[in-house]
């Protein structure tokens, strides 16, 4: 493999000199450039428009009957005897359990007994069972 020799000119201190102020301006230049875009660069907020303000869906109202056979439910639990366990339901057939048992099948079986509950369309079980 044959190698060119690659010609070098010499530059003398005036041609060095020109060329390093010749670099400086241009970084300077771009410098400049650079930090006026950025300062036109806009952010999301600036230019999406304001969206109206929805108001939040009403909570559903409490609905007694549901609570009541919900509870019945959860009594007719022969495993659930000597517990502490209440329900809430609302209008929509959420129905929120709480209180404390003994063990997790028991947050269990009181969850399935409440599911199974005639107008139940959803549970949250937030029973607690103590460490």
């Amino acid at each position: 493999m044959a190698f060119r020799k690659i010609a070098v000119q010499k530059i003398n201190k005036y041609q060095y000199k020109y060329i390093e102020e010749h670099t400086m301006k241009h970084v300077f230049a771009l410098i400049l450039i650079s930090a006026a875009l950025t300062g036109c660069a806009t952010t999301e907020m600036e230019t999406a428009p304001a969206k109206p303000a929805v108001a939040a869906p009403a909570p559903a109202a409490a609905d007694p009957a549901l609570t009541k056979a919900v509870e019945a439910a959860l009594a007719k639990e022969s495993e659930l005897k000597g517990t502490k366990v209440s329900a809430a339901a609302t209008t929509d057939g959420a129905v929120t359990l709480s209180g404390t048992v003994k063990n997790d099948w028991q947050v269990y079986v009181a969850g399935e007994a409440a599911k199974k509950t005639a107008g139940v369309k959803s549970v949250k079980n937030s029973i607690k069972v103590p460490d």
